[in-house]
């Protein structure tokens, strides 16, 4: 009777397990959940003008979808678009995915900040002047209203024909050509210090520097037969581009465009050989843009691909006249835009914020009968922007006071 028992018990257990392994059998694997997933660079420390990169991390998608808030959208699998203004964009990205299975995430959503260089910044006009007592630096801010010159803590400068400005530190420079020296200001005027003078042993190399620049940590500025550079300090001076005998030797007034590495120069004509010039960062590929002429100031316009020249006029060349010119950067196209005075100007600079031109006007050099003209970036709607000033030297920038 046991027997049969235990059969009858193996049996049915025998029967059970049977149908539980048909039964997993006939169970089929979930399909695989499809999940939208992407991380991103960003160029420029995520300062505008910037481009951020995708990459796309996605699950078991067959198609993408990206919407990148700015009013552009993109279906490649890793995307790269631009952000030209600051702001906080919203990136979408939508899935398609294999299967509608009720646990697929289709869409990832996140924001990304383009911040804006400029911000806590303000939007400046440095400029040097020069009287019967000596020079000077003014400030005036573009805020669209009538200028309102500030005047720098007193100066010991004599002939300031050189401007330049470092937003890092916060500090304007002015090459002072008569007495050989470049002098260092806060941004709202104070401390003013000699970081180079032709007088002090070890610092001759400063010469007569007239066109200055800063490009990164260092100060570039033009003197006899060369370009020459130091740290924003004055420590350190070096002839960083030899341009003696190059039929180049004085560079007036100096402009630097980053992105192809490229100083353009205006060369001295009344005791140097004069023109228009380019070289490369490196010194190479020294090249003639156009021969003779007689500039005192230029100024590159990088997004339209302009220079503007200041310039006598000289016999046998395109400038018949003397006057502010407008050119491609190859020296084609010359188009006469405005007039300087009866004295030399040293300074024009262009306003790509607000399109803007300034340039100084001078009727004498040391009385206050001058004026800074604005116009359009091609030379139309001039108007006398400041008078009452001897300007020379000026430059807009950004910068925090």
């Amino acid at each position: 009777m046991k027997n049969i028992f235990k059969t009858l018990l193996f049996s049915l257990l025998a029967t059970f397990a049977l149908v539980s392994c048909n039964k997993d059998d006939e169970i089929k694997k979930p399909a695989a959940s499809t999940q939208a997933d992407f991380s991103y660079t960003v160029s420029n420390d995520g300062y505008f003008p910037c481009t951020v990169t995708f990459t796309n991390k996605s699950l078991n998608a067959n198609s993408y979808s990206w919407n990148f808030g700015n009013g552009t959208t993109s279906t490649e699998v890793n995307p790269a678009v631009t952000f030209d203004t600051p702001g906080v964009y919203t990136i979408t990205l939508t899935c398609t995915g294999d299967n509608s299975v009720y646990y697929n995430n289709l869409t990832k959503t996140i924001q990304v900040i383009v911040k804006d260089p400029n911000a806590g910044k303000t939007h400046v006009m440095y400029y040097t002047t020069r009287s019967s007592t000596g020079g000077d630096v003014w400030m005036v801010i573009l805020d669209g209203n009538n200028p309102v010159p500030q005047r720098f803590n007193a100066t010991q400068l004599e002939r300031p024909y050189g401007i330049a400005v470092d937003t890092a530190t916060k500090k304007v420079f002015v090459a002072d050509y008569y007495n050989e020296r470049i002098v260092r200001y806060d941004a709202d005027g104070k401390n003013e210090t000699v970081i180079l003078d032709a007088a002090v042993p070890g610092q001759e190399i400063v010469g007569s520097p007239q066109g200055i620049i800063v490009i990164k940590d260092k100060l570039y500025f033009g003197s006899p037969n060369g370009i020459y550079r130091c740290n924003l300090d004055g420590t350190s001076p070096e002839k960083f581009i030899n341009l003696e005998s190059t039929g180049a030797s004085y560079p007036l007034d100096l402009y630097y465009v980053a992105s192809t590495k490229t100083f353009y120069f205006a060369n001295d004509k009344t005791d140097y050989e004069g023109g228009l010039f380019k070289v490369n960062f490196d010194g190479t590929g020294l090249t003639k843009i156009i021969p003779d002429i007689d500039n005192t100031a230029i100024e590159v316009d990088t997004v339209n691909n302009k220079i503007y020249a200041v310039t006598y006029s000289q016999d046998g060349t395109l400038f018949s006249e003397n006057g502010v010119y407008m050119m491609n950067l190859d020296g084609s196209g010359v188009t006469k835009i405005g007039d300087f005075g009866a004295k030399a100007t040293w300074g024009i600079a262009l306003d790509q914020k607000e399109k803007n031109l300034y340039w100084s006007f001078k009727t004498s050099n040391e009385n206050p009968d001058g004026k800074i003209i604005r116009s359009n970036p091609d030379g139309s709607g001039q108007t006398d922007w400041l008078t009452g000033a001897s300007p020379h030297a000026m430059i807009i920038t950004d910068i925090k006071l």
